[in-house]
């Protein structure tokens, strides 16, 4: 979150222009007041749907750990949506909008958005991957 916050700090007060290091890749400050991927939603159901979203990951941490055998992919996967998820949140409780910074394809991203996709992901792959063996 701390990194994310501080790349957030720079894009709005040292990268005064976009800086395109390729066709695809490159930074370009975005002020997102929109929800995930630009959708436009105000920011104040935004914040309503993110706080309990918040809350059932820090459960399903809480869940997890109390297993007699915990499965690091999925806590580390569920740690990094939290920071990702926080990080977007604290911006949009301070400033009304998200501040993306990286430009990715067609897309304009931050950290956090990057690690809120990591831990979905590692957490889906360590579901399946525990469910085959279930069946196994």
């Amino acid at each position: 979150m701390f990194l994310d916050q501080l790349f957030k700090w720079q894009a709005t007060h040292d990268w005064d222009k976009p800086a395109i290091l390729t066709k695809y890749i490159g930074w370009e400050l975005f002020l997102n007041k929109g929800a995930a991927f630009g959708i436009p939603i105000g920011n104040t159901p935004v914040i309503f749907f993110t706080i309990p979203i918040i809350s059932l990951v820090i459960f399903l941490c809480i869940k997890e750990l109390k297993k007699n055998l915990p499965s690091y992919t999925i806590l580390y996967g569920l740690t990094l949506i939290i920071s990702g998820a926080s990080s977007n949140l604290f911006d949009r409780l301070t400033r009304t909008h998200v501040i993306d910074y990286w430009l990715l394809g067609t897309a304009i991203i931050n950290l956090a958005d990057l690690l809120i996709m990591v831990g979905l992901l590692l957490y889906s792959l360590e579901l399946l991957h525990t469910q085959d063996a279930h069946y196994k």
